[in-house]
């Protein structure tokens, strides 16, 4: 009897010549593909073969362009994120993947030294600004993955722990008596009447940033400094795009995102200020989100800000009309320079650095101390 029966031969050679395409793309001519960035194997590979081997086989597979090319059409068709910053939600929501974010979010990622830390640099400003006989607030814009935890994936909703590093922070923050506003009961009261959050990009939408700013001027004393909806925005409109959407390689979705635009006094502007020299100092600035200090001309407290871009593109608008001079300047991961409040000298000094931002990286001079 045959070792193979006559029909299965065929088979046999259409299998085996498949198994044989990945080595024959190695030598043929391909579609241009992303630039390799494991050109060969680490040194005793076969020691550890799934963390040294892998990477480069994943950059010298046979037809790497066209199977690349393939992946991304089909990723397209099924409206799916391309690569590994977003991730897919629920209802067609998006989320960022970077800094670990989900992971925090969910707490199966908790760092008492990033707790600490935080706790350590407020408390250090919360001091500061009682020697200059002002108010000090700080609060944590929370990730969307916090607020809108209802959407992500059920996989992830499932592995959510307690406590997380924002139930510790508020814990220390209270036990320390430093002044904190625990910013995920009032974005979840104020879901109850719209988005606080937008479903395409990292970021609040002006509802989420209208109530943050309201609750910033209230734990400082002043809450007739309060904007009300009202006065603030007009009705919404399409907000096609979406930095999630760009991450991901994604068409505008429909629906599409809302926006709330802003109505003066409060829409971001620069007529009518006048800039402040002397207090922001060159070689010491955030190249995405360089500082703002200016004079607005008329009555309120003096109002700095040290955020990102959660408050940079955002409350720019309500500080020019609730502050008679006002300062945004960029954390930088603790690293701002400490120096701009001396020389502002506010009245109210805001911190506030997003959840997955919270952390503080490594000094460096010029830095807070």
């Amino acid at each position: 009897m045959p070792l193979l029966m006559a029909f299965r031969r065929w088979w046999a050679i259409f299998f085996v010549a498949v198994l044989a395409l990945p080595t024959i793309g190695l030598v043929t001519p391909d579609l241009p593909g992303p630039m390799r960035t494991v050109l060969e194997p680490e040194e005793h590979w076969w020691e550890d073969a799934a963390r040294r081997l892998d990477p480069y086989i994943n950059n010298a597979f046979g037809f790497r362009g066209a199977v690349l090319a393939a992946h991304r059409r089909y990723l397209r068709f099924i409206d799916a994120p391309q690569g590994e910053r977003v991730l897919q939600g629920e209802n067609g929501s998006l989320f960022i993947r970077d800094n670990n974010a989900l992971e925090q979010s969910i707490g199966q990622l908790v760092r008492p030294d990033a707790i600490a830390d935080f706790v350590r640099v407020t408390a250090a400003l919360d001091a500061k600004m009682k020697a200059l006989g002002g108010h000090f607030v700080a609060m944590i814009p929370p990730n969307a993955h916090t607020v809108e935890f209802q959407d992500l994936p059920s996989y992830a909703r499932r592995q959510k722990k307690a406590p997380t590093e924002y139930d510790l922070v508020d814990e220390r923050m209270k036990a320390a008596g430093i002044p904190f506003v625990d910013l995920r009961p009032i974005l979840a009261d104020g879901k109850k009447d719209g988005r606080v959050y937008f479903r395409y990009d990292t970021h609040w939408n002006e509802r989420g940033a209208l109530l943050a700013f309201n609750a910033a001027m209230a734990a400082a004393g002043r809450p007739d400094l309060a904007v009300t909806p009202e006065e603030a925005y007009g009705a919404p409109v399409d907000k096609p795009s979406g930095d999630l959407l760009r991450l991901g390689g994604l068409d505008a979705r429909d629906p599409p995102d809302q926006k709330l635009p802003w109505k003066e006094p409060f829409a971001e502007r620069e007529e009518g200020l006048t800039p402040l020299t002397g207090v922001i100092e060159g070689g010491k600035e955030s190249n995405l989100f360089p500082s703002q200090a200016f004079e607005t001309g008329h009555a309120g407290p003096r109002i700095m800000v040290i955020g990102d871009s959660f408050t940079h593109g955002f409350w720019p608008g309500l500080l020019a009309a609730r502050s008679s001079a006002f300062v945004w300047t960029h954390h930088q991961l603790c690293n701002f320079d400490q120096g701009v409040i001396d020389r502002f000298r506010p009245d109210i000094l805001i911190y506030a650095p997003t959840e997955r931002f919270f952390l503080c990286a490594g000094k460096k001079s010029g830095a807070a101390k």
